[in-house]
């Protein structure tokens, strides 16, 4: 992988994941930064309150594991947490030092506690029973993930899903595909996304969601300053359901 997708998958994934790009509060010299209007997202600015919102998301959220291992954090990795999504310089750092592992199908990157990955499926689901065969082609489902965890803790999630027919390995009709936040447990941080592109080409289905992120820091004069972010998450598939691209563009 080159050092430009690493990049862009390191600062993405970290605000989001499909996980999935500088690490997101490091904003790039085009982006913008505006104080939100009142009654926006609300702004824990102390490390207590950044634990409490965090942890009150994952009960929300009915994630009963990870509201078990946030409760086991030691005091060194909740101080880790809370340095993330308070300090930019800690969030830049943590990408700076992150390293990447493959680990069977998937590729990961980490920095002490944090993660950043992919999960897809070893092929696509048939969406047709045995008695549709005979009347229209057959076809077939598939989806890829990016996240973002911090010790074992999923924070963030983006997915795409797409739907396609095919003959044998080969992709023939893109039918249609879906753009999902799985997950955002972030404070002060907005994810969505929305369909950029669908379509076969050299018999592969392709799949690619617009990730936009809205991430904010805390000011000294009590304010939140925003800048966007945004990274195509895109998915390819062959005929046969093989994932062949899961991955930041």
């Amino acid at each position: 992988m080159n050092q430009s997708t690493r990049s862009r998958i390191v600062s993405i994934g970290a605000a989001c994941a499909v996980v999935a790009t500088s690490v997101i509060v490091a904003a790039p010299a085009n982006a913008s930064a505006t104080t939100p209007a009142a009654g926006d997202i609300a702004t824990p600015t102390t490390p207590s309150a950044v634990l409490s919102a965090i942890r009150a998301e994952l009960v929300a959220a009915g994630e009963a594991a990870d509201v078990e291992a946030f409760d086991q954090l030691d005091s060194g990795q909740r101080g880790e947490l809370t340095s993330y999504f308070l300090d930019p310089a800690v969030a830049s750092a943590v990408s700076a030092d992150s390293t990447e592992s493959v680990l069977g199908p998937t590729t990961v990157r980490t920095s002490g506690d944090f993660e950043w990955g992919e999960v897809e499926p070893g092929a696509g689901v048939p969406d047709q029973d045995g008695n549709a065969a005979a009347i229209r082609a057959a076809s077939r489902s598939s989806w890829g993930t990016q996240w973002f965890a911090f010790a074992g803790i999923r924070l963030s999630e983006t997915k795409v899903s797409m739907s396609y027919e095919y003959s044998g390995t080969t992709a023939k009709k893109m039918l249609g595909y879906s753009c999902t936040v799985v997950r955002n447990i972030q404070p002060f941080t907005q994810v969505t996304t929305s369909k950029n592109s669908g379509y076969v080409s050299g018999g592969q289905a392709t799949a690619k969601c617009k990730v936009v992120v809205r991430r904010g820091v805390p000011t000294p004069w009590g304010t939140i300053a925003w800048s966007t972010y945004s990274a195509i998450q895109r998915l390819s598939a062959k005929g046969n359901g093989a994932v062949t691209y899961n991955r930041w563009e």
